[in-house]
């Protein structure tokens, strides 16, 4: 039995089946002293009401932290889940900050993140604990993430930034992404950035260095933090012994659009967050030529299909509009890229320029 008490934090937004499925796999831990900590990002009460329902069925305590004080005893217990509802949607990195600041506040000694579409073995848990209590360099530690759909498919197995941080490409999983699994893919490696999916961080190194920057909404914010998190090229690890399943875009839904716009966008947030002047120089650079590539080829689908959202990445984080921006807006912008898709030809995007002008114009007017 980990005697030390591990607080896991997962945050969840309008999804109840997929959340489910996680909170009962974390309720399957095996020798492990831990507590849920089950943030709602300002879900609709219908969502909500379905979790509730479940943990109510199956004699789980509701701690609603917002309202009740609780006792110290009651950490550690299986039986609990300690509940805390944000204002608002304030997207993944802010959003987890409560639950984070809770652990922090309650003397836990480790913070587990565990996005709400993940699926975790009844060992895996306590065996990363295992290798973070015998290792002190280490200060954060994920598993290797594996497809849900296709269990034998690595998803993430370690990220490393280097000079992808200049191109704006994504500090992306190394090249068994999508591979099928193998006995080499195996021991502790290094990674640049543990997993915003699923990690497990020494409290007492987010409390000194700060919880997850406000300046990010929906991407990228993993990579930010583990800069932080990072004392040296030792203290980040990705142990691929131990494997954790991934419902592939369960969290940030089937807007393949949106997703497109926020990934360019908060690459470029990224940039400016951890990037030297040599990054931001060749970073913005290649993010501008990508766009005018999009519009030298615009008549070919891959390219016009993106066109938009490289447009308005680019034109936003020059305007400062990410972070509070994107939770006040994420709605308006949802609806906006809702009828995007990797075949949308030249016309139509030329439609969408000229109703968002005219919203913009319309918008202004009522100001």
């Amino acid at each position: 039995m980990i005697k030390k008490t591990i607080g896991i934090v997962v945050l969840f937004w309008n999804d109840f089946e997929k959340t489910i499925e996680c909170i009962k796999s974390i309720y399957n831990q095996k020798n492990l002293r831990y507590s849920l900590i089950l943030v709602d990002n300002n879900s609709e009460k219908k969502f909500s009401n379905e979790i509730f329902k479940w943990l109510n069925n199956n004699n789980k305590q509701v701690i609603n932290v917002n309202k009740k004080k609780y006792e110290e005893n009651k950490f550690g217990s299986a039986d609990l889940c300690f509940y805390i509802k944000n204002k608002f949607n304030y997207g993944c990195g802010l959003g987890h900050n409560p639950g984070y600041q809770f652990c922090i506040d309650n003397d836990l000694k480790y913070i587990a993140r565990i996005d709400n579409d993940m699926i975790v073995p009844e060992k895996t848990l306590k065996n990363l604990i295992i290798r973070l209590e015998r290792n002190n360099l280490i200060n954060g530690i994920s598993p290797k993430i594996m497809f849900l759909k296709k269990p034998n498919f690595i998803w993430w197995r370690g990220s490393e930034i280097g000079n992808n941080l200049k191109f704006q490409r994504n500090c992306a999983p190394y090249s068994a992404s999508g591979h099928l699994d193998d006995k080499k893919f195996s021991g502790m490696i290094k990674t640049d950035a543990i997993s915003g999916c699923a990690s497990v961080m020494k409290t007492n190194r987010l409390k000194k260095i700060g919880l997850s920057d406000p300046d990010f909404f929906y991407g990228e914010e993993d990579i930010e933090l583990s800069y932080r998190l990072a004392e040296s090229k030792q203290s980040l690890r990705v142990d691929l012994d131990e494997k954790i399943y991934h419902h592939v875009s369960g969290t940030v839904g089937k807007n393949w659009a949106k997703n497109v716009y926020y990934n360019y966008k908060y690459r470029l947030v990224l940039i400016k967050k951890i990037g030297n002047i040599y990054d931001k120089i060749f970073g913005y650079s290649f993010s501008i030529l990508k766009l005018f590539l999009s519009i030298f080829f615009i008549f070919d689908k891959h390219y016009s299909s993106r066109f938009l959202q490289r447009y308005y990445a680019i034109i936003h984080f020059f305007q400062k509009k990410y972070g509070s921006y994107d939770r006040i807006n994420y709605v308006k912008v949802d609806k906006f890229f809702s009828d995007i898709n990797k075949s949308t030809n030249l016309s139509y995007i030329l439609k969408k320029i000229n109703s968002y002008k005219s919203y913009r114009t319309h918008d202004n007017e009522r100001k």
